[in-house]
This record gives C-alpha cells, sequence and structure tokens, in this order.
C-alpha cells in the first residue's frame, strides 16, 4: 500500500477530518487534502508531524497507519488470538472486566 493510501485509509477508519488534522498538526488543510489523495507528496519530519497530530486525535492512528504501510493488520490480531484461547470457564471474567473498565471510562483501551 502507497503511504498516501495508508494515510487516507487511517484518517477514514479512525474518522479524522482534515480539518481537525491540520489545526492541530499547524498545515495547512490543503496540504492534507493534496497528500490524502497523493496529489502532493511530503517530507518525513511533515509525515511525522501528520502522524503525531494523528495520534493526538485519535490513539492507535499511529499504529494503524504503520501497520498499513508495512503491509500487517497488527490492530486486533491480539484480540482475536486472546479470545480464540480463553475457557469457557472464563468468559464470565472477561465480561465483567470489560463493564469494569467501560464503567470506569477506560473504554479506550477496549477499541481495536
Amino acid at each position: 500500500m502507497l503511504i498516501y493510501e495508508a494515510f487516507h485509509n487511517t484518517l477514514k477508519r479512525y474518522d479524522i477530518s482534515g480539518k481537525a488534522l491540520a489545526r492541530v498538526a499547524g498545515v495547512s488543510e490543503s496540504l492534507v487534502s493534496q497528500f490524502r489523495h497523493g496529489k502532493k507528496g511530503v517530507t518525513d519530519e511533515m509525515l511525522d508531524n501528520l502522524l503525531e497530530a494523528m495520534q493526538k486525535i485519535a490513539p492507535g492512528a499511529r499504529k494503524h497507519f504503520c501497520s498499513l504501510v508495512a503491509g500487517e493488520l497488527v490492530e486486533g490480531a491480539g484480540v482475536e488470538n486472546a479470545i480464540k484461547e480463553i475457557s469457557i470457564e472464563e468468559i464470565p471474567e472477561l465480561l465483567m472486566a470489560i463493564a469494569r473498565c467501560c464503567k470506569s471510562g477506560e473504554s479506550q483501551v477496549l477499541q481495536v
């Protein structure tokens, strides 16, 4: 996958608007749009700046971007493997742990 495609995919997956990203990164909306659609490249420093801003808006977005560029889907694999290894007896305990996280406002930990 090309870098701009991974960038575009990540913005869509995490519902990050070009406007919000531009504001946090301190760049123009035009630059974000042009890069996102493959019409303009960016320097390594600018890409790092954009990814840092993306991460501030949506934690996990940078990891998703990197996994796409690397050609690996990193996110979710750990959760799926963990679920496969859970015994029937452990499921109620897992559900209670999830409920406690959601109730305490830590639900972002559960995002895949």
